[in-house]
């Protein structure tokens, strides 16, 4: 790859991160700062590269929020029981994989967030749907148009990138910023105890 090539893919991320809606980023923030004052989780889902995604942002969730003498955000991400994911998807087919898990563990009030660059996901969509059905929050982590989740659930972010491997950067930096963002919000809960 030549000097060329480089400079613009970080051009190009620069120019999608500034094209990222801030109040679209702000519903999002707010669904997950009522999802832990009420104490309930925040359940991660994702394939292939947002599948990596996904534990990345339940790890940061759960272990970088921790703040001595406030209750700890409780965050899983479904992508990394293989086993259990292997069963169902040779059991029924793999777009249950995320929803079966989901069935087990849900209640209402939790959130369930689904990584897609496409928004098309059908394992996404189908935790998604489930969610909802258990009056749970959902978050979209989305590529450039949203796909069909966009219209799916209660918040998203669209990351506009002109290809997959932008959109997947902007989604790690997003929740990278939410991580931050809600441990100043467990950071103010532990002040307040």
């Amino acid at each position: 790859m030549c000097v060329e090539q480089i400079t613009r893919y970080f051009s190009e991320l620069e120019q999608m991160m500034q094209a990222i809606s801030l109040p679209h980023l702000e519903s999002v923030l707010r669904i997950l700062e009522r999802t832990y004052h009420h104490g309930h989780r925040i359940f991660v889902v994702g394939n292939g590269g947002s599948a990596a995604t996904a534990s990345h942002f339940a790890l940061d969730l759960a272990k970088n929020t921790i703040m001595p003498g406030a209750p700890r955000l409780k965050a899983i991400s479904l992508t990394d029981h293989v086993p259990l994911i292997t069963a169902w998807s040779n059991d029924t087919a793999y777009e249950h994989i995320f929803a079966e898990q989901l069935a087990n563990l849900i209640e209402p009030g939790d959130t369930v967030i689904g990584i897609s660059a496409s928004g098309n996901s059908l394992n996404v969509m189908n935790a998604i749907i489930l969610a909802k059905q258990y009056e749970a929050s959902t978050v979209g982590l989305l590529g450039a148009h949203g796909g069909r989740l966009k219209e799916l659930v209660d918040a998203y972010i669209l990351a506009p990138g002109q290809n997959i491997e932008q959109e997947e950067d902007a989604h790690l930096i997003l929740a990278h910023i939410i991580t931050r963002y809600m441990r100043s919000v467990v950071r103010e809960y532990a002040k307040n105890l």
